[in-house]
């Protein structure tokens, strides 16, 4: 006996897709002892701006009602009635493709005749070492051994050098308020903006002021892709030091399209600052976003841009082996009851950690108040339910350099620059 079965994915490899958000379906038909790869149907997403229509979802079951059943990364619950109504079985699988039909073709259990066949194999399916989360779950572990943003420990071990090359920015945060001066210590702030050139010579004298530094990163004071220069730094950057994690900031509105070139560059981790996922929440955060043709999107146009960007991105990159942290600005009376969202939405996405990082009243935003430290405990607490929260970030500047945890900061013997401790937003 045949019978056939669908795949959302996106590379016929690993079951990585959303139900609502599949934009392909590969078919394959197994029998007692073989397989075979049928076709890619392509699907219309029925979710669209985080909302789904009924039409959608009954055209995406249509698309794969020959089909005994659906591997899916993840499925809301009103979609997995309608599916599982039509006779289809609705799994949860985020594993190997492969794994998945040899676990199909030598069950022991007649297949789809119970519901409960799935609950009963599924173990079998978790083979650690080809699983695509374990393997990124013990990549993100072996990098935070020394990497100060995203391990405690390694927090007050190992110094990073953030190297300021990218002056530009493709959107404007309200309560950013970038500028060039040598007494603040706060993203979008820095003494001044270095060439990709000069900014490796910079590296090789960080590196003998503080040999402890194992990471250069690049965070401003703009926007990292809103121009080359991150990229082109990093490419310099790795064939000069390849023993150092390079480590990308970006508000991610052009992280899919950059993808490939940042893993080249020798990119090892990534941080997109998500603030929310909810675009009626993010146009109270961002007021502005310039796309890809140079036009200003304001409000819900500009939020719905900017998010649809930072998920598409943040898939990509992490399908591609880059390790993700998100930051998310907690916003008093914006987003403090949504950052959970965020963790869960990203995390279904690819990434492995949290930083939530409290308001600082400036720039638009100046007239609200800064959250309170129980505030930002139980946003945390609501958050680790999805994503690991990382509880040491320093806010740093866009040329800081140094052991984080240490509170010290050489970037005024690096560049002559004299600063005072202050406290702001990443």
């Amino acid at each position: 006996m045949s019978y056939k079965v669908a795949f959302a994915s996106t590379d016929g490899k690993v079951v990585n897709e959303h139900f609502g958000r599949a934009r392909q379906f590969h078919i394959v038909e197994i029998d007692d002892k073989d397989y075979k790869f049928i076709e890619s149907r392509e699907n219309i997403p029925p979710c669209n701006d985080f909302q789904h229509t009924e039409d959608g979802i009954i055209n995406s079951i249509k698309l794969i009602e020959d089909c005994k059943a659906v591997f899916i990364a993840r499925i809301g619950q009103g979609a997995l009635n309608e599916v599982e109504a039509s006779g289809i079985q609705a799994i949860e699988a985020p594993y190997f493709i492969e794994d998945i039909i040899d676990n199909l073709i030598n069950s022991k259990v007649k297949l789809f005749d119970e519901r409960e066949w799935w609950q009963v194999e599924k173990l079998a399916i978790v083979k650690e070492p080809k699983n695509n989360r374990h393997h990124k779950d013990e990549k993100f572990k072996h990098l935070a051994k020394t990497h100060p943003c995203l391990g405690g420990e390694a927090h007050f071990k190992y110094g990073r050098i953030h190297l300021p090359v990218s002056p530009e920015c493709n959107i404007q945060c309200k309560f950013c308020k970038r500028g060039f001066n040598k007494s603040e210590v706060r993203p979008g702030v820095s003494s001044l903006l270095l060439k990709p050139e000069e900014a490796v010579k910079t590296v090789q004298k960080a590196l003998e002021l503080c040999p402890e530094i194992r990471v250069a990163g690049i965070a401003g004071p703009g926007d990292t892709l809103a121009t080359d220069l991150a990229l082109e730094t990093f490419e310099l950057i790795k064939k000069e030091f390849p023993h150092l994690v390079n480590c990308l900031s970006t508000n991610g509105l052009r992280l899919e399209e950059k993808a490939e070139r940042i893993v080249k560059a020798g990119v090892q981790t990534l941080t997109v600052t998500v603030n929310a996922v909810d675009p009626e929440i993010l146009k109270d955060i961002c007021s502005f976003v310039i796309d890809e043709n140079g036009n200003k999107l304001e409000g819900i146009e500009g939020a719905k841009k900017l998010i649809d960007a930072q998920l598409r991105g943040i898939k990509k990159i992490s399908e591609l082996g880059v390790i993700v942290k998100i930051n998310s600005v907690l916003v008093p009376g914006i987003n403090d009851k949504h950052i959970k969202e965020v963790a869960r939405v990203t995390k279904e996405l690819g990434a492995s950690i949290l930083n939530i990082i409290p308001l600082i009243p400036q720039n638009e935003l100046s007239h609200l108040n800064a959250p309170t430290c129980e505030m930002l405990e139980r946003v945390r607490q609501e958050a680790g339910e999805y994503l690991d929260v990382f509880r040491h970030c320093k806010y740093c500047r866009a040329d800081a350099c140094g052991v984080p945890g240490k509170n010290q900061d050489i970037h005024g013997l690096l560049y002559d620059k004299e600063v005072v401790e202050t406290f702001s937003h990443g």
